[in-house]
């Protein structure tokens, strides 16, 4: 039987704040820590000089980007607003207006059961795009919040399809971040279903570590760790006690060491031995795009 949110050691008010039951922020090459294949087709795609814009970043690991379409990213990325942590930024069976841009911090989607129980089904990190069902006026079958506090861009619903509309590459390239987020989604429900404790917080370890380098957030194997035992609970399906206990077998054993909230991979190939863990379902396939005659009107 899982864990009353009594019992986890560190807790969050989320889930009060938003009026239903308590609910609880480019290193080394990657190939050192998870194979050639994820680290090679990274650094093939990453352009000349780093780019500021963590969406700009992560889109150029799809395709090669236009001046112009820099330009149009980094207009969405000018308005950020800052938002604490644990802020309910929406709610199951909202219909949003615009989508939401991770500039900094850690957000994530979640549902709940009547009983008020959480599950945590994605983590947005800097660069990532919420947008689910704004194509189609939809409610959402999620809610969404901040974990930590947040800068967040809002881009209406008229402001993004004009630009997915005028920009075929970002207009591919965010379709192929959605095929990345639907395979990271079976990817959860097989460590859900078929890993034990420790493989799961194994795997979602090395899947924060390879997202949070592509961020360029992650130096050496060593990444901001501000997630709580309470957070774990509600994404791998543990109780709190029991993350605790998994937490203090990988630091016995010298995977992991965990200083404050930054988490450092002392064993990285011991770890993805641990979790069996392909890095595949990431990579991002970078896509050669000839030249439109859009791109040419408008780079």
């Amino acid at each position: 039987m899982r864990q009353k949110r009594s019992d986890c050691l560190m807790t969050s008010p989320l889930v009060a704040a938003s009026g239903r039951a308590p609910l609880d922020e480019v290193g080394t090459v990657a190939s050192q820590a998870f194979g050639p294949v994820f680290s090679e087709t990274v650094q093939s795609a990453r352009m000349e000089q780093p780019l500021r814009d963590p969406l700009a970043r992560k889109l150029a690991t799809y395709v090669d980007l236009t001046p112009g379409d820099l330009r149009d990213l980094e207009e969405w990325a000018a308005n950020g607003r800052r938002f604490a942590a644990q802020t309910p930024l929406l709610h199951q069976s909202d219909v949003p207006e615009s989508a939401i841009l991770v500039l900094d911090g850690f957000a994530c989607r979640y549902k709940f059961l009547t009983n008020g129980r959480r599950q945590i089904t994605a983590y947005l990190l800097p660069g990532d795009l919420f947008e689910l069902d704004l194509d189609f006026r939809l409610p959402l079958d999620c809610a969404v919040g901040t974990l930590t506090a947040c800068q967040l861009a809002f881009i209406p619903r008229a402001d993004y399809e004009d630009l997915i509309g005028r920009r075929p590459r970002i207009a591919r390239a965010l379709q192929m971040v959605r095929l990345t987020e639907a395979a990271t989604l079976r990817e959860w429900i097989t460590n859900l279903g078929s890993r034990s404790g420790p493989e799961r917080l194994a795997h979602f370890l090395c899947e924060m570590l390879l997202r949070l380098r592509t961020a360029g957030l992650a130096p050496g194997n060593q990444y901001s760790f501000p997630i709580t035992q309470a957070d774990l609970a509600d994404t791998l399906g543990m109780s709190c006690v029991h993350i605790n206990r998994v937490l203090q077998k990988l630091r016995r054993d010298g995977l992991i060491e965990l200083s404050g909230r930054r988490l450092t991979i002392l064993k990285p190939e011991g770890l993805r031995l641990l979790a069996e863990y392909d890095a595949s379902y990431l990579e991002p396939a970078a896509v050669p795009l000839r030249p439109s005659a859009i791109d040419k009107l408008t780079a």
